[in-house]
């Protein structure tokens, strides 16, 4: 009896062994398994705090995940050279120079009674615009523009004019190419038509008093004769811009040549005040635009 109970609690420590020693055995197995269950077709494994790395430094903390794979506007990197920006007057453009003027074509040729003196000598402009910018390379500005040009010395004297000034001033509208360089620097081409008056004055100078604290007499010149027409012109022009406050501003100082047509009506010769024909002009600008 003694003997029959021994062998029964000796099988029974063994088994308990054995499935201890089973078990130890299955516990790394059982690890593998689940990490090969949960591992991508690539063969590597999961890691959820990675993930959690990665979707945290995907996001922009605004309420959406973020797409780096795109630069946010403002930005630039090797897919976007040229930035641009996003506030909501971005598109809105604005433009203000000053330069001078040079006569070509008729107004340097001149004609009868002048002879070959020509009309107009070198002179000044002042230019403002605003318009809009459909995109970043391309817009459309209304331009107003303010040319004076001296009349030439030989040609008042053969006309018995003590002295005198062309102004032409126009409102065109005018589409406008930008052609980025780099991320500073760059050109651009430019050109439109519409409405020109141009006002030929004939000045002499006149005695006047002139009183402030005292008075005094002085010569001051006063329009003694003037012709005006209105009529329709053209211009074209190319320039070049610099982004001097940064590229991501959308200021630009800029350099322009255009050249401007207005058919201003032919000389006659009923008299001296009549026009002088077809008027060209190179108006060289620097100023700032947005």
């Amino acid at each position: 009896m003694v003997s029959y109970c021994f062998s029964s609690r000796s099988l029974l420590n063994r088994l308990v062994v054995a499935a201890a020693i089973l078990s130890v055995c299955a516990l790394p197995c059982a690890a593998r398994a689940e990490n090969g269950a949960a591992a991508p077709a690539g063969g590597q494994q999961y890691s959820s705090s990675s993930d959690w790395k990665t979707y945290l430094a995907n996001f922009d903390f605004d309420g959406a995940p973020d797409a780096s794979a795109s630069p946010q506007y403002g930005q630039y990197g090797k897919n976007n050279p040229y930035p641009e920006a996003t506030s909501r007057w971005s598109h809105l453009a604005f433009e203000a120079g000053a330069g001078f003027t040079a006569p070509i074509g008729n107004d340097v040729s001149g004609g009868k009674p002048v002879g070959l003196y020509g009309y107009d000598t070198w002179g000044y402009n002042i230019s403002l615009g605003g318009g809009w910018n459909f995109t970043k390379h391309i817009g459309a500005l209304l331009e107003y523009q303010f040319n004076r040009n001296k009349i030439p010395g030989a040609t008042l004297a053969a006309l018995g004019v003590p002295g005198g000034n062309i102004n032409t001033w126009s409102l065109t509208i005018d589409p406008i190419v930008y052609i980025p360089i780099t991320q500073s620097f760059g050109a651009y081409a430019t050109g439109g038509g519409g409405f020109y008056r141009k006002v030929t004055n004939f000045t002499a100078p006149e005695e006047e008093e002139e009183c402030y604290y005292f008075c005094y007499y002085g010569y001051a010149n006063e329009t003694i004769g003037h012709f005006s027409s209105n009529q329709g012109g053209m211009n074209i022009g190319v320039g070049g811009y610099w982004k001097a406050f940064g590229p991501d501003s959308n200021a630009k100082l800029y350099a322009e040549a255009r050249y401007v047509w207005v058919d201003s009506p032919k000389l006659t010769s009923d008299t001296v005040f009549n026009g002088e024909g077809t008027e060209g002009l190179i108006p060289v600008t620097f100023g700032v635009r947005f």
